[in-house]
């Protein structure tokens, strides 16, 4: 038993540093299959992340909308860099811990960011908790209906 446990330490241990912080590189992998480890997305299939998540982050509701989105996941008719697309992507609630959710978000707006992130916040596993429990609707229709509300409230701004 001892050394089944031993060896689950050292297989998760590249999760975690020095401090039992969740790195937000490895929690970004799970995010990586799809919008790839750079962030650039699959043009006609997944939408690029680089340079978008934080420009959402700044946004009046856009952090709300990101942990939903992580969280529950999107499905339906999106529009991103001109390019009409159609998907599901699946939410992460069961399989990340709200710290992982959280470095993922950092790490999507801070370090897939080639600008600034000037006056954005990093995410915490508490704002994640506090956004996951005021959603009423948890599923891919939330953030739909989310983003909808949000790209018609900030207009040009939405990117």
């Amino acid at each position: 038993m001892r050394l089944a446990l031993t060896a689950l330490a050292v297989l998760f241990a590249p999760l975690v540093n020095a401090q039992d912080e969740v790195r937000g590189e490895d929690a970004y992998a799970t995010c990586s299959a799809c919008h790839l480890p750079d962030g650039a997305g699959v043009p006609g299939a997944f939408p690029r992340i680089r340079n978008r998540a934080a420009a959402i982050a700044a946004l009046d509701g856009g952090r709300e909308y990101l942990i939903t989105v992580v969280s529950y996941g999107l499905m339906g008719a999106i529009e991103v860099d001109g390019q009409q697309l159609f998907g599901v992507m699946a939410g992460n609630t069961g399989a990340m811990s709200d710290d992982e959710l959280a470095a993922a978000l950092n790490y999507v707006v801070f370090d897939l960011n080639d600008g600034e992130a000037n006056g954005i916040e990093p995410f915490t596993a508490s704002e994640v908790k506090a956004v996951k429990e005021a959603t009423t609707l948890r599923s891919p229709a939330a953030a739909g209906e989310l983003r909808g509300n949000l790209a018609a409230r900030h207009g040009d701004e939405w990117p």
